[in-house]
């Protein structure tokens, strides 16, 4: 979408694997937020260090994001959850970063947005958390839960296309949840 939009030469970097690797074993969700924060550092510091004359890294930081994580000056206030574009980067890069949409909210980014032109469906999809699929994925991620998951939210979210209902709702996924049959092989 953006690459196409905007004349962008986009970079895809296949890190899947990389990510399993590193939320193996793990469920807590807290916990699987902080490594896939510090694993996405490490691959954009990987992938930057390729790239010839960048000074600039631009993300998209909303004050949402801001006050989940509780990146207050006094540091006193309780994380919601944590937020890998709100102070998980690491202090020696090379690049400076630019957060314009830091200071606003969600409804205000889109009202410019809309100002200058952007599509319509750019601006209202569905959030995705930055933590992917590894937040909705309750308990261990492994990569066929994750798969199973991609294709029944494709699936809804195309029912919700078909009803008329995506742009009536602000929000909508799937997520995974484990269930365990009895041992006599009914449902809890």
């Amino acid at each position: 979408m953006f690459g196409d939009h905007f004349g962008l030469n986009i970079v895809h970097v296949e890190g899947e694997q990389r990510f399993l690797d590193a939320l193996a074993g793990e469920s807590d969700p807290e916990a699987k937020r902080k490594i896939i924060g510090r694993v996405f550092v490490e691959v954009f510091d990987e992938e930057a260090l390729k790239l010839d004359d960048v000074k600039w890294l631009a993300q998209g930081t909303i004050y949402p994001d801001v006050i989940e994580s509780a990146a207050s000056a006094t540091g006193k206030a309780h994380v919601i959850k944590s937020h890998h574009n709100v102070g998980g980067l690491p202090k020696e890069m090379k690049m400076g970063l630019v957060e314009p949409l830091r200071e606003l909210f969600k409804d205000e980014v889109r009202k410019i947005g809309l100002e200058l032109g952007l599509p319509y469906d750019m601006l209202y999809r569905h959030p995705f958390p930055g933590p992917g699929l590894g937040v909705r994925v309750l308990g261990e991620v492994k990569k066929e839960y994750c798969d199973l998951l991609r294709r029944a939210d494709a699936i809804f979210i195309e029912e919700l296309h078909k009803a008329d209902l995506y742009n009536k709702v602000s929000q909508a996924f799937t997520v995974s949840c484990r269930f365990v049959r009895r041992r006599d092989g009914r449902w809890p």
